[in-house]
C-alpha cells in the first residue's frame, strides 16, 4: 500500500505551480513513460520465469534427476531398499542405453536408445501423463517406442516394422558386420520437446542388451527426486551424512 507521505511527494511533483504549467505535461509523460516501462519489464520476466519453469519441467519429466552408472562393478541392489534413499527418490529405475541406426525404406536416422523393463516403464512421468498413443504396456520381444516428431519426420506410425543397426557386430565368413535387429511399433510418444521425440526410442532392456551386447549386471540406476512439497520432504533433514558408506 501507499503511505500518505508517499502519495504527497508523488502529488507535489506531479501537480505544477501555477506559473509552472508546461512542467505539468513534462512530469505526466515521464510519469506515464517509467509506469509503461516497469510494467513491460514486470511481464517480460513473467513470461520468462514461466517458459523456464515450464521447460524445467518438460525436461525433468522425461530425464531422471539423477543417474548413476557402474563403473567396474555392479550396483548392489540390496541397497535400494535404504530407508534415506526412499526419502530421497519415489522411483528407482533400472535402465541401459546405446546408439543406433534407424533404417527405413525413406532413410536412415541415428537414434539414441534407452532400454527399460515393460514395469519400470510405466513409472516415467511422461508416461503417467498419458502423452503417448498406441499400448505403453507392449514394451516387450521386439517392440519399441518412438518419439512424435520423429513418426511425422518419417511417415511411421503405429504397426509399422523398423529396423535398428547396432554399433556392436557379429562374425561372419564376410567379416564383422553390424546387427540389426526388426522391430514394431507399439506407441509413439509426446514429450513436450521436439528433440527428445526425434533422437530418442524405447525398447525393452534385455532385448536392447543383447542388441548392444551389453552387460546386464552394469544397469544404471535412475532416480526421481520425490516432491519437495511431500510430507517425506520433512525427513530430508535427519539423514546421517556421516556415514561415508555409499548407497551403491
Amino acid at each position: 500500500m501507499i503511505s500518505t507521505l508517499e502519495k504527497k511527494i508523488t502529488f507535489r511533483y506531479l501537480k505544477p505551480k501555477k506559473k509552472e504549467g508546461f512542467l505539468n505535461i513534462i512530469s505526466i509523460f515521464s510519469f506515464i513513460g517509467i509506469s509503461l516501462g516497469v510494467a513491460v519489464l514486470i511481464i517480460v520476466m513473467s513470461v520468462m520465469n514461466g517458459f523456464r519453469t515450464e521447460l524445467a519441467n518438460k525436461i525433468l519429466g522425461f530425464n531422471a534427476h539423477i543417474i548413476v552408472e557402474p563403473y567396474n562393478i555392479s550396483l548392489d541392489s540390496s541397497k535400494f531398499s535404504n530407508k534415506d534413499l526412499k526419502i530421497l527418490s519415489r522411483d528407482l529405475i533400472l535402465t541401459n542405453s546405446g546408439e543406433g541406426v534407424l533404417i527405413n525404406k525413406k532413410a536412415a536416422k541415428g537414434l539414441v536408445l534407452r532400454g527399460y523393463s515393460p514395469e519400470n516403464f510405466l513409472k516415467l512421468e511422461f508416461i503417467k501423463r498419458g502423452n503417448f498413443i498406441g499400448n505403453p504396456n507392449k514394451l516387450i520381444d521386439n517392440n519399441i517406442s518412438i518419439g512424435r516428431n520423429l513418426s511425422l519426420d518419417y511417415d511411421l506410425k503405429i504397426g509399422d516394422k523398423i529396423s535398428i543397426m547396432s554399433t556392436s557386430g557379429i562374425e561372419t565368413i564376410v567379416g564383422t558386420l553390424p546387427k540389426q535387429e526388426n522391430y514394431l511399433i507399439t506407441s509413439i510418444f509426446d514429450s513436450g520437446l521436439a528433440e527428445f521425440d526425434r533422437n530418442i526410442a524405447f525398447l525393452n532392456i534385455e532385448n536392447l542388451e543383447n542388441l548392444f551386447d551389453l552387460d546386464h549386471s552394469l544397469r544404471g540406476l535412475e532416480l526421481f527426486a520425490a516432491s519437495c512439497k511431500s510430507n517425506r520432504s520433512r525427513n530430508w533433514k535427519k539423514i546421517n551424512y556421516s556415514n561415508r558408506e555409499s548407497y551403491f
